[in-house]
C-alpha cells in the first residue's frame, strides 16, 4: 500500500506542476495578403555577372525598382535602382539585365493589377543567395541572381502642391457716387420773333372811273 501512496503523491505532484505551467500559445498563422508581387518567369537569369567583377571576388546585392502592368509586361523605362550595391558596375549590370525578365502580374484579391515592386538582385561568386521566385536563380559563376520580388511598402512623397488662395468673397464695391443727373430742364425759348401783327391796310386808293 506504501509503494503504491508514493505513486499516486507522485503522479499527483506531477499533475500540480503542469498546472503551473503556462501552455505555449497556439501558433498563429499569418494572415493572407492582400497582394502578391510578380513573379519571375525566366528559368535562367539575364543579369550578366561582370566577369573583370567576377574575377576579382567582387559580390554586391543590388535593388530595383520596378514596374509591370496588369498582363505582367514590365515597363522597362520605369526601372531604377533603389538600393545600391556600393558598386556602379553590378548596378548598371542588374539594371540591364532586369529590363529583359518576364513576369506574371501581380495579383490583389485573387485579380491582375498592376503595380511596382521591388526585385533584388544578388552577385555571388559562388552563387549562394536566397534563390529565385518562379525559377529565376541565377547560374553560379556567370550570372546574377535574381531574387523573389517583394512589393514596394516605400511610401511614395506627395507632391507638395500649394494650396490655391481661397477665393475672394468680397463682393466688388459699387460706385454708388451716381453722376448727378442734369435736373435743371432746358428752358424754351420764349424769345421767338415777334409776330408781324400790323395788318397790312388795304390799298383805298383804287383808281377812280
Amino acid at each position: 500500500m506504501s509503494a503504491w501512496r508514493s505513486v499516486l503523491l507522485g503522479v499527483a505532484t506531477l499533475a500540480l506542476a503542469g498546472c503551473g505551467r503556462s501552455a505555449p500559445p497556439p501558433e498563429q498563422a499569418s494572415a493572407p495578403s492582400d497582394q502578391e508581387p510578380p513573379v519571375a518567369l525566366d528559368p535562367d537569369s539575364p543579369v550578366q555577372y561582370p566577369p573583370t567583377l567576377y574575377d576579382q571576388n567582387v559580390e554586391g546585392d543590388v535593388v530595383l525598382r520596378m514596374f509591370v502592368d496588369s498582363t505582367g509586361r514590365l515597363v522597362a523605362e520605369s526601372s531604377k535602382v533603389a538600393e545600391s550595391s556600393g558598386n556602379a558596375a553590378l548596378d548598371t549590370a542588374a539594371l540591364a539585365g532586369a529590363k529583359r525578365l518576364h513576369f506574371a502580374p501581380a495579383r490583389r484579391h485573387g485579380l491582375p493589377v498592376a503595380t511596382a515592386f521591388l526585385q533584388p538582385v544578388e552577385f555571388r561568386r559562388r552563387g549562394v543567395g536566397s534563390g529565385g521566385g518562379g525559377g529565376g536563380a541565377g547560374v553560379a559563376g556567370g550570372r546574377g541572381i535574381v531574387g523573389k520580388a517583394r512589393p514596394d511598402t516605400s511610401r511614395t512623397k506627395r507632391q507638395i502642391t500649394r494650396r490655391p488662395p481661397p477665393p475672394d468673397t468680397t463682393l466688388p464695391r459699387v460706385d454708388t457716387g451716381r453722376a448727378a443727373r442734369d435736373t435743371s430742364r432746358p428752358r424754351p425759348d420764349t424769345s421767338g420773333a415777334k409776330r408781324d401783327t400790323s395788318r397790312a391796310k388795304p390799298d383805298t386808293n383804287a383808281a377812280k372811273p
